[in-house]
């Protein structure tokens, strides 16, 4: 573990698979709020305050992760009092034609999303299978707030459906899904 002290409230600590593993880490495990990924940045916290003298236990904290020649590279900044909060904004780049992924564990809830909601809407989706799931890509521009009801997540990023398109199987788009909608409904 290399630990780094770039400014006077910024650390970057930088971890290789062998401190992975070493630290018995899965970074599968490593998800939101659950208690793997606290207890990991807890001994991360507590390193860097043994190395540095750097204490991340007053204020807020902002811990920022990216993957790294095979490990992570993080970086913990504390919160410094003061700043104008109001000016602080997110900033994400928006693609023009960025599509919006939504996952159908069962295939009841995208036949439900289908009976539902209007043609247009469907003319421009896309429609894939991965594993034993059901994607549908939809542009950023055209997504009913019905879909929120029916799907069980939502991926933003246009490398998710290249993922699908390569290793998912196509089943759908357009007048092909809509002609599918139709069908459901005269069974329905």
């Amino acid at each position: 573990m290399k630990i780094i002290r770039i400014e006077q409230d910024r650390i970057k600590v930088e971890l290789t698979a062998d401190d992975l593993q070493d630290m018995n880490i899965d970074i599968s495990k490593l998800t939101p709020n659950s208690p793997e990924l606290s207890l990991f940045l807890c001994d991360i916290m507590d390193a860097v305050k043994e190395e540095t003298g750097f204490s991340l236990d007053s204020g807020q904290v902002v811990v920022e992760a990216s993957s790294g020649e095979g490990g992570i590279v993080l970086m913990l900044s504390r919160i410094r009092r003061g700043i104008d909060r109001s000016r602080i904004r997110g900033v994400r780049a928006v693609r023009k034609n960025e599509t919006v992924i939504f996952e159908f564990y069962r295939f009841e809830d995208l036949a439900g999303l289908l009976l539902n909601i209007d043609r247009k809407y469907i003319e421009n989706m896309r429609l894939y299978m991965y594993h034993s799931e059901f994607y549908l890509a939809v542009p950023r521009s055209g997504i009913p707030v019905l879909i929120y009801e029916y799907s069980m997540k939502n991926r933003r990023s246009s490398v998710a459906e290249s993922i699908l398109a390569e290793y998912g199987r196509f089943i759908a788009d357009g007048d092909k899904l809509c002609i599918m909608a139709n069908d459901l409904k005269k069974i329905i």
